[in-house]
């Protein structure tokens, strides 16, 4: 009972010192902001909590349920005490709210259908985790064998590849496949097996649980945030949340991808409401965690490279943004050429990629977005709605433009690697293919949803006090 008492009590300090701050950052009044706090509060909890756990383990602190939850405890308190004058304002464009229409008994049986399948799909996922040992190979292999030693060490342990740690010799050294990749997941694990008090091979993993719930709450709040009505904006939440590949990650907790794509996806959903209001608060919500992305895989750092496209759109506007791109995607295609083959970025050089088109990944990426289960029907939605995106006027066309870009960018990256690279051999296999598109996806659907609403609204402003279709 005591263990049960003390993980929940570490939830709550994971959870509750993020929404105070993001209540910050979130004007009161805004349409869905319940949903934006909690989520995003959620989010940035399963961010800073390791941040902190690092910062203890550099300060010489050894972990401990204590020694946690006090910086957690006292985050939240300053969160709590700081001036009302230290929180965002109103945006400068008419709230995006769009007004309920009662009396549509349709949309009231639609948004208690969709809401009761959440929530069974939440639960269902939540025994699944908190019944099953670690089984996934990732989780095995690379994950928590790290949060084990950190658990046992009580801080965090040094990594090295293999030949420096032969060389070294040092018991206190260690090695793993991947030792140049962010810790941020494994102290997720370390931080509640400390509060269970021993290690827990299924419990460790309701960090997963959380990010699930933290993916559907923040996909809603920003669709709600947009002028999007409740029937709107829980279709999509729970077609998104019921991705057979989604909840296979959650299931079988221990890989990363759905951290990083609920990561991206509330940086790429922040993002697309600063560009409609300039909120400072969607500024600084989108900064945190495209940034964050960085602190969960290799391979963040593409996806944070990704929002340079939306932010050139908008500084020097549509047309002279993609005469813009397309010169640095040729000027990006000569320093290929021209760099060191021996250059190694997020962990990747020109030599170990062995950079050449590859054909035959084509087949794969046909198969697992096209034919099999994996994706519901997300990509035949996507393929509909480009011709339909043809027909928006052409202020909607430049609303939606610098978001489109950036996850276009974002896709883009994912078609090179599997089709230029080596890790073609994850697409031909199936090994890795869809846990690197499931990092995109969320982002992908925010997107399309966007889209449909513009189509809905006949390419009217988001901010339009019109209410667009439904309750």
């Amino acid at each position: 009972m005591m263990e049960t008492s003390r993980l929940l009590l570490a939830l709550t300090l994971t959870w509750l010192p993020g929404c105070v701050w993001v209540a910050r950052l979130v004007p009161k009044g805004a349409s869905g902001r319940r949903y934006l706090v909690a989520g995003y509060g959620l989010l940035a909890g399963l961010i800073v909590v390791p941040l902190i756990m690092r910062g203890l383990s550099a300060s010489s602190i050894p972990f401990s349920f204590a020694s946690i939850g006090l910086l957690a405890a006292l985050l939240l308190l300053a969160g709590w005490l700081l001036p009302n004058q230290w929180r965002a304002g109103n945006p400068a464009q008419p709230a995006t709210t769009a007004p309920a229409t009662p009396g549509n008994p349709w949309a009231t049986l639609l948004i208690c259908i969709c809401a009761a399948l959440i929530a069974a799909r939440l639960a269902t996922l939540g025994l699944e985790v908190a019944l099953r040992p670690i089984y996934a190979w990732d989780g095995k292999q690379h994950w928590a064998k790290q949060a084990r030693v950190f658990f046992e060490a009580g801080s965090v342990a040094l990594y090295v590849p293999f030949e420096e740690w032969l060389r070294l010799g040092d018991p206190k050294v260690y090695t793993t496949v991947h030792p140049d990749y962010p810790i941020t997941v494994p102290l997720l694990q370390v931080w509640a097996n400390i509060a269970i008090g021993e290690w827990h091979d299924s419990l460790m993993n309701l960090p997963w649980v959380l990010c699930y719930l933290a993916l559907g709450l923040i996909f809603f709040g920003q669709l709600r945030a947009i002028g999007a009505s409740n029937a709107l904006a829980i279709a999509p939440t729970y077609m998104l949340l019921s991705i057979p590949y989604l909840d296979t990650q959650v299931a079988l907790a221990g890989y990363a991808d759905i951290f990083m794509a609920t990561c991206f996806l509330a940086a790429v959903a922040a993002f697309y409401h600063w560009t409609r209001n300039r909120s400072a608060g969607q500024a600084i919500l989108a900064i945190f965690f495209a940034f964050s992305c960085l602190l969960l895989k290799n391979e963040g750092l593409f996806w944070l490279l990704s929002f340079a496209p939306g932010l050139l759109l908008i500084w020097l506007g549509v047309g002279r943004g993609v005469v813009s791109l397309a010169a640095l995607f040729l000027l990006l295609l000569l320093c290929l050429w021209l760099l060191p083959r021996d250059l190694a970025i997020a962990g990747q050089s020109l030599a170990t990629i062995d950079l050449r088109y590859r054909p035959e990944s084509w087949a794969s990426i046909y198969r697992n977005f096209l034919v099999a289960d994996n994706w519901h029907l997300l990509s035949y939605m996507v393929i509909a709605l480009l011709p339909a995106t043809a027909t928006l006027a052409r202020p909607a066309l430049h609303r939606v433009a610098p978001v489109a870009a950036v996850v276009g960018s974002a896709f883009v990256l994912f078609l090179a690697l599997y089709l230029y690279t080596r890790h073609s051999v994850g697409a031909v296999s199936n090994t890795s293919i869809n846990r690197v598109a499931l990092q995109l996806v969320p982002a992908i659907g925010f997107l399309a949803t966007v889209v449909f609403l513009q189509l809905a609204r006949g390419g009217r402003a988001a901010g339009d006090s019109r209410p667009a279709p439904g309750r």
